[in-house]
């Protein structure tokens, strides 16, 4: 009995936030300038989205884990746009083209299409692969980064992602 309370404390205060697997947690660090095109070839820039939690994506359609992901993070999308965070995909494609016809072609919907012509921002923040993740706080700085593909729809990594948000968001 005093073994199974040990371990039941153990759990119960492990923190709320600590990461999922595949989660490098960070002390929250100041980004390089970072910035990218929507899909009508407008300026964006991770500033625009201060206030919210950030899910910055770094994907192509040339790179099959990440387009098993998507449709994930379209659904993550929809199921946290309500909750200050806010799942940005930004494709390395050479066209948006092709990233236009992946979108409709898969039924991507409420992720808004976002597309580095210069395909240098995976090297700008250090990553040498796709997919790959940073979670930006709402003063935002990095908090947690991901190399490689995740399974977004696990309960673990959404309570995670609230967990930055109510940790971040007030």
């Amino acid at each position: 009995m005093k073994a199974f309370l040990f371990i039941a404390a153990l759990v119960f205060s492990f923190p709320a936030w600590a990461a999922p697997e595949g989660f490098e947690i960070s002390p929250p660090q100041a980004l390089p300038e970072i910035s990218f095109q929507d899909e009508n070839g407008g300026a964006v820039s991770l500033g625009d989205f201060k206030g919210k939690t950030v899910v910055l994506n770094l994907w192509a359609t040339w790179c099959a884990p990440c387009v098993t992901e998507m449709p994930d993070l379209n659904t993550l999308q929809e199921r946290l746009k309500d909750k200050g965070i806010e799942i940005v995909t930004v494709s390395m494609d050479r066209s948006i083209e092709k990233v236009q016809g992946f979108y409709k072609k898969t039924g991507i919907d409420a992720l808004p299409l976002y597309w580095d012509s210069t395909r240098s921002l995976g090297f700008d923040l250090g990553f040498n692969g796709l997919p790959a993740t940073i979670i930006v706080s709402t003063e935002g700085q990095e908090v947690a980064r991901v190399s490689g593909p995740l399974a977004w729809l696990d309960q673990e990594i959404e309570a995670f992602m609230l967990a930055v948000e109510n940790a971040h968001g007030q």
